[in-house]
């Protein structure tokens, strides 16, 4: 493991870490990165934007003290988590129900995979009333080979 850390991605014999990296290049493989640097950077944009979002969530969950913690709840189900679920509700609605570019990019699919793990830090479903991103991840979960992964990965909490 190159930084002793998961996850790594194997290719050819050389290994690599860091998720976004891999999820990046894996993209391209696939055809769903941009179709220009333009393109990718509509996608980067999203993506830091959601990795973001993920780390206001991470340092309230995360935090050790009590009451310290309870008043860092406030203000992210106040005014951040409703901040940034708007914008990214906006963004899909604006981009034909996908969150760069109008169409399926890594970026829907980095979403949706990091959404479980948001719900779960959150104890809520982050979705249920942004009819836009709710499409999204009703669109992402039925693509055939992404359901059939869902219905037969193993159970975990998260």
């Amino acid at each position: 493991m190159p930084m002793g850390q998961m996850p790594i991605l194997s290719v050819d014999g050389k290994k690599v870490h860091q998720s976004v990296a891999m999820s990046r290049y894996l993209a391209k493989q696939v055809g769903l990165a941009g179709a220009d640097d333009w393109e990718n950077l509509m996608i980067d944009t999203v993506v830091d934007t959601v990795n973001d979002f993920r780390l206001k969530i991470a340092v309230v969950s995360y935090e050790p003290d009590d009451d310290v913690k309870e008043k860092k709840l406030v203000t992210l189900n106040n005014e951040v988590i409703p901040f940034y679920l708007e914008k990214l509700d906006d963004i899909a609605r604006d981009n034909n129900g996908h969150l760069a570019n109008g169409k399926l990019t890594w970026a829907d699919l980095y979403f949706v995979g990091i959404l479980d793990y948001l719900n779960y830090m959150t104890k809520s479903d982050l979705v249920a009333n942004h009819p836009n991103l709710q499409r999204l991840v009703d669109n992402v979960t039925s693509i055939d080979s992404i359901a059939a992964w869902i219905a037969k990965r193993p159970q975990t909490d998260i």
